[in-house]
């Protein structure tokens, strides 16, 4: 039987099809060195894909607390994809424009953030088998200490992200002013969506209200201050993406040393 929730879902699952086939067929087009950010969109889109999946997987087995734990992980953790999405446009628009990227103590901030995003990440799979652990043996669901950290270093780097943000579009006068008005448009509406998403998600684990829980707390406060939030973002940078590499392929000239990185930095791959 379908309900309100699984009809959420359903509209996810399909929204996020749509936004990987895009993706891939982003990928075919440039390959894999150019299209760091495209390539972050994509494992996104698949994550939502399955924790959408997961969802809906509860309508014929509700008290399998395997597939719920799949689906609180999946929910949880892919706003890190998001956040090293921010990251790779952020450098392509940098190099474009011939600035430096903020360094810290030395060394580059785009390195240390993205350490501390997948940090985050992993400790956010941790958390989410060892509540599944619990939730067998308690019956209940109680958000894991791990969790909690995973959520408080997305908190940090969303803070980080941020700073580099207003740092490298202050600098980045260098770049075409068409592209560095979008950037600015993008950052400037897609950080603050970030921040109410990630802000759902420390008010769920912290204080575990029973609205705010992801797992049968209200849908509409899930669907106003997440889902709609990612899928706007999700769409930016799509749009944001799609300019900077149009534009990069009609000035063949200008050339990005992000894309020239070793796919490590992005987060995605972990050879150089």
């Amino acid at each position: 039987m379908l309900t309100y929730r699984n009809d959420v879902f359903i509209a996810v699952l399909a929204f996020y099809i749509c936004t990987a086939v895009f993706s891939a067929i982003r990928l075919i087009q440039h390959g894999l060195k150019k299209t760091a950010s495209e390539r972050l969109l994509l494992v996104f889109s698949i994550g939502r894909i399955l924790c959408a999946g997961f969802q809906l997987a509860t309508i014929d087995y509700p008290t399998n607390t395997s597939i719920w734990a799949g689906y609180v992980t999946t929910f949880s953790i892919c706003v890190s994809l998001l956040l090293s999405a921010s990251l790779v446009l952020l450098r392509r628009l940098a190099q474009r424009a011939g600035t430096d990227f903020p360094q810290i103590r030395g060394r580059d901030s785009m390195r240390f953030c993205q350490l501390l995003i997948t940090i985050g990440l992993i400790l956010g799979i941790v958390g989410g088998i060892r509540a599944d652990n619990s939730w067998g043996s308690t019956g209940s669901y109680q958000p894991d200490s791990i969790q909690k950290a995973s959520i408080g270093i997305f908190i940090a780097s969303w803070a980080l992200v941020v700073f580099m943000t207003i740092h490298t579009l202050g600098k980045a006068h260098g770049a075409s002013s068409y592209t560095q008005k979008i950037a600015v448009g993008v950052f400037a509406i897609s950080l603050p969506l970030l921040a109410v998403r990630i802000a759902y998600s420390a008010v769920s684990i912290f204080a575990h209200p029973a609205s705010f829980s992801s797992i049968n707390g209200s849908v509409t406060i899930m669907l106003c201050m997440a889902l709609i939030e990612e899928a706007i973002v999700v769409l930016m940078y799509e749009v944001l993406g799609f300019v900077t590499l149009e534009m990069e392929c009609r000035e063949p000239s200008v050339s990005s040393e992000f894309d020239q990185l070793s796919t490590a930095e992005t987060g995605v791959y972990v050879k150089k």
